[in-house]
């Protein structure tokens, strides 16, 4: 693979790397915001468990409607966490395996590089050894 063609896949391969790495970034985010979502809707559970004050039924029922609710609400949210969690690995994987890739192109246009001064190092050798052989057969003719 020639150098150009080298650059530039390796520059797609980096904007694939980085754009993968957002959405990883994204990915984190929204679950982080689940997270705390559910959180605040357990601790509202939890609180409003601790300060019921029952006077009659119809406030208990009131009162059972509300927390049943909120279980709901809670295990709904539960739900979208645990589906951002899944998300987040599975961006993380589609991060891991760009990043192999730009690494691996890395790698190659390195060697790529060091093959070539190999090569014009031995040029240059080359270009020596043939100036001492004609000054040489020179000498000896």
């Amino acid at each position: 693979m020639n150098r150009t063609r080298l650059n530039a896949v390796l520059r797609i391969r980096q904007i694939q790397e980085r754009s993968a790495r957002g959405h990883v970034a994204m990915s984190r985010n929204v679950h982080r915001q689940a997270v705390a979502a559910e959180a605040r809707t357990w601790q509202m559970l939890d609180d409003r468990a601790a300060a019921a004050a029952v006077g009659s039924v119809d406030r208990l029922l009131a009162e059972r409607a509300l927390v049943s609710a909120g279980m709901l609400a809670a295990e709904t949210q539960e739900i979208v966490t645990v589906d951002a969690a899944e998300r987040v690995d599975v961006a993380v994987s589609v991060w891991t395996l760009a990043a192999r890739r730009v690494e691996g192109l890395e790698r190659l246009a390195q060697r790529n590089v060091e093959l070539e001064r190999e090569d014009a190092d031995r040029r240059v050798a080359n270009e020596i050894d043939d100036l001492v052989l004609v000054g040489f057969a020179g000498r000896a003719s």
